[in-house]
């Protein structure tokens, strides 16, 4: 939802991107005549995204107008946006950005992904698509090698309804691929107009039974004190509570998961000897 007060703040910030930018940068005439302010005029921004003038302007005054992804990108293509700015842009619209062009730009740190591999229980991280981008070699060890699944079937929720490995391990399955659908809804429901978003449902309505049958419940909840119970082919039952943080480092849209496991049922020495260096 899109309050006065951002649309007033993100008329400023189109403004001063506008400003900061000059003819020269994107290939336009620098024109006959002298430039009253720097950068460039409203109307080339216009021209640029393929705006009406007006509209634009409007939206630089902070007045009430919607604005669609298709329009935030092309802004956001016209502005030379870098991801954070662009990420920006659509959280003041009231959007969710989805995913940037490379996720090479989140730049994690050594001290983060020290963090992931080191960790000593299962850890995920998602970014933007509900895409699996980042996990550690507990995480493989309770389920599968993450690694020889294609980047385009490593969404999440796919991954729950369709990977043999979740199917087949997860104990309480039905009960873990509900929890998830619920938080996916409360997440990622604002992204319901993207094409990512339509097609991943489309395509599990399809595929997945029990999607399909779930799907249409439309229930919400948030994701705390969630269990989850594993039967390993060779670890045996093993028993976590997953913890869940987001965003990272300021990341809007990145999520960590780490299964912890539930103290007293022997999940964590299981894990630290098969772990353990032979």
């Amino acid at each position: 939802m899109q309050t006065n007060l951002n649309r007033k703040a993100m008329g400023d910030f189109l403004k001063a991107r506008r400003e900061s930018l000059s003819p020269e940068q994107l290939g336009l005439p620098k024109g006959y005549t002298r430039r009253r302010t720097p950068g460039l005029r409203r109307e080339e921004v216009a021209q640029l995204a393929d705006l009406s003038t007006t509209w634009y302007t409007w939206l630089e005054q902070g007045r009430d107008v919607a604005t669609s992804p298709d329009v935030l990108e092309r802004l956001s293509t016209a502005l030379q946006l870098t991801n954070a700015e662009r990420e920006y842009l659509y959280l003041l619209a009231g959007r969710y950005s989805g995913a940037p062009l490379d996720l090479s730009e989140y730049n994690f740190s050594p001290a983060f992904l020290n963090l992931v591999t080191n960790t000593p229980y299962p850890f995920f991280v998602t970014g933007p698509e509900n895409r699996l981008i980042a996990w550690n070699e507990s995480a493989c060890a309770i389920m599968t090698d993450f690694s020889l699944i294609p980047l385009e079937d490593r969404q999440m929720m796919r991954l729950f309804c369709m990977h043999p490995a979740f199917r087949t391990r997860i104990v309480n399955w039905e009960q873990s691929v509900k929890t998830a659908l619920s938080f996916y809804r409360k997440v990622y429901d604002r992204s319901a107009d993207q094409y990512w978003y339509t097609s991943l449902i489309e395509n599990l309505k399809v595929q997945s039974k029990e999607f399909a049958e779930w799907w249409p419940l439309h229930e919400v909840a948030y994701r705390n004190g969630i269990t989850m119970e594993i039967q390993h082919p060779s670890m045996g039952r093993l028993h976590f509570e997953i913890i869940s943080f987001s965003p990272v480092n300021n990341l809007e849209n990145l999520m960590c998961c780490i299964y912890m496991p539930i103290p007293g049922s022997q999940t964590s020495e299981k894990l630290a000897a098969w772990m353990k260096p032979t």
